[in-house]
Formats: C-alpha cells, sequence, structure tokens
C-alpha cells in the first residue's frame, strides 16, 4: 500500500444513491441510477472500488429508490467487504441533504461523537481512479474536487473561490460569470468539520427546508460560519456525473479508468 494512503485507513466513506433517477426513464425503470452500467460494470462498483483502492474501508451506502436490489449486488460483488447500509424511506420526498444526515449514527461512535474524516460520494459519478488519492493526500483537510476546465452551464453546482482557493459560494445559483468550476459530488471533510455540517445539518432537517435541499445548501452554510472549504481543481482527472442518457452515452466514450 502506497504510504500516503495509510493515514485514511480511519476515514469514513457515505455513498449516496437514494434516489429514483427520474430523467434517466425508463432505464431507471426496473434498476436504481447507480447500477446502471459504463463500459459493462455498474457505476457503484467502479465508484467502491475506487473508495477500496483508495485504502478506505469504512463505507456505507445510502439507499432507497430499489434499495434491496442496492443491496444485493453489493454483496455479490464485496462478499469480503462489510459495507453499511442505510435506508433512506423517504427518498421520493427527500433531497441528498437529507440522506447524508441519515448516515450521522454511522459516522459516530458509541459516545455520539464523530469518529473520523469524512469522504462524501454522490453515486452517479464516474470517475478517475486517480482522483481520490489526489484529494486524500491533499494537506488540507477540508476540500471540495472541482471540475475548472471546460464549458459551465445552469444544470451545474457551480463554485466561486478567492485568490487563495477557498470556496466563497456554491450551488446552483452562483452566477455563471462568477464561476471558478463545477463541483462533481466529491469532498473530504475532517472530523471537526464534519460535526459542523450534521448540526447544520441537523437543524435545517427540523426546520422543515433541509428535507428538500441539496447538501450544498448546509455547505454554503458552513461557510458563512467561517468553515473554509478549498476548491480543489481535478480536471486532469477525468469525471463526469450521470444524469440523463446523453450523459450515459458521453461516459461511455470517455473510456475513465
Amino acid at each position: 500500500m502506497n504510504q500516503y494512503l495509510i493515514s485514511n485507513l480511519q476515514s469514513q466513506c457515505v455513498i449516496l444513491a437514494a434516489g429514483a433517477s427520474l430523467r434517466l426513464r425508463p432505464l431507471t425503470d426496473s434498476k436504481p441510477k447507480c447500477l446502471l452500467e459504463v463500459g459493462g460494470k455498474a457505476l457503484l462498483e467502479r465508484t467502491i472500488e475506487n473508495v477500496l483502492d483508495a485504502g478506505v474501508k469504512e463505507i456505507a451506502i445510502v439507499i432507497g429508490y430499489q434499495g434491496e436490489m442496492v443491496r444485493e449486488f453489493v454483496k455479490r460483488h464485496f462478499p469480503q467487504i462489510h459495507i453499511h447500509f442505510i435506508f433512506n424511506p423517504d427518498y421520493a420526498e427527500t433531497n441528498n441533504a437529507y440522506s447524508l444526515l441519515l448516515a450521522k449514527r454511522f459516522l459516530r461512535n458509541k459516545r455520539g461523537n464523530v469518529r473520523s474524516g469524512l469522504i462524501l460520494l454522490d453515486s452517479d459519478i464516474l470517475f478517475s481512479s486517480k482522483l481520490l488519492p489526489l484529494l486524500l493526500n491533499n494537506p488540507l483537510q477540508d476540500c471540495v474536487a472541482i471540475r475548472v476546465s471546460g464549458e459551465h452551464n445552469d444544470e451545474e453546482i457551480r463554485v466561486k473561490a478567492d485568490g487563495y482557493g477557498n470556496i466563497v459560494l456554491i450551488g446552483k445559483e452562483t452566477p455563471l460569470n462568477e464561476t471558478y468550476g463545477e463541483s462533481i459530488g466529491i469532498e473530504v471533510f475532517s472530523a471537526e468539520t464534519t460535526v459542523h455540517l450534521i448540526k447544520i445539518l441537523e437543524q435545517r432537517v427540523m426546520s422543515g427546508v433541509g428535507r428538500t435541499e441539496f447538501y450544498e445548501v448546509s455547505f454554503q452554510e458552513m461557510i458563512n460560519h467561517g468553515t473554509q472549504l478549498k476548491a480543489i481543481d481535478v480536471s486532469a482527472f477525468p469525471a463526469i456525473e450521470i444524469d440523463t442518457v446523453e450523459d450515459l452515452q458521453l461516459a461511455e466514450r470517455m473510456n475513465i479508468v
């Protein structure tokens, strides 16, 4: 194992895979998006392989739509790995912020304290196996993977950063003319920042607004409270979020390894 991976063995990874993926129907009529294949291999299988290859062994998957299918798939393809499953029964009425909050018990020890840092992944991303090691080897503890190169549009979760690489704005409301890049849905947070994030998620969900929000809204609140989240340019390592049939077709042509 590479030396730089040793310090990440205690990191915890949460993969969000609860959504019904309506924009990919009819492909997702009978299976969740994370089990769609690119290059003959399911997206979720590729993601878990990348996490394991990066030296991370503590993995939880938040499931919802066709959750039992996801559970059976993972157990069949990774029989030697103990992966935690967290069910979101309200997946049809909630968004990924709510799904992330459901993982708080996984992230805490028996005393209720967050055990270690968090690696957060959306399950609909096809990304290079070199990308996670880049983030985990970064001396900055709280970072968000950003695609800087190429064009950006209104569909993206866009980021504005200051001259030091600190994220100032994150979300679809970020003006296009102030956009530094697109957040691709991969983040690495310290234990301290994870505690802060859970508190904000709890407050927002209890107030009602958090149930249907993207988790980036809570990232923005952390930033507003003084947390520094670094924008890490991962443009050199191909990645694509798959939301549509066109995205799936493009992913097939990208040949990401």
